[in-house]
């Protein structure tokens, strides 16, 4: 895969990244999308959810994800070889856009998570 693709194609990847990391207590993988982004939502409102009457859940998701709640990329080099693995930027993209990407990824993953909390309604 190489370059950047539209944001159709690449969300579906980051969400299906994330859910991949869903388990139920017992670490067991859970069967359907739908249970995995309930139990997504039940472990956040759990441990986080408190936090959203303070700064917004969108926020609250951003804060939680960068506290190491699941098992995704938190170094530099893995969250960029990530963007461009998943199209959302290109391999030859300059240290600034790497830099705003960066900045930007708890942002992101939460955004990406509060996406799929649509599809519980």
């Amino acid at each position: 895969m190489s370059g950047k693709v539209h944001h159709t194609i690449y969300k579906p990847r980051y969400q299906a990244y994330i859910l991949d990391t869903v388990t139920d207590n017992d670490g067991n993988e859970l069967p359907t999308r739908e249970a995995k982004i309930k139990r997504l939502f039940e472990r956040f409102n759990s441990e986080y959810g408190w936090r959203v009457a303070q700064v917004g859940k969108q926020k609250a998701i951003a804060d939680w994800l960068s506290g190491l709640a699941l098992p995704i990329a938190c170094y530099n080099g893995d969250i960029i070889d990530m963007a461009i693995e998943f199209g959302s930027i290109d391999p030859e993209a300059s240290d600034k856009l790497q830099d705003k990407v960066l900045e930007n990824y708890w942002s992101f993953m939460a955004n990406i998570i509060l996406g799929m909390e649509k599809e519980l309604i």
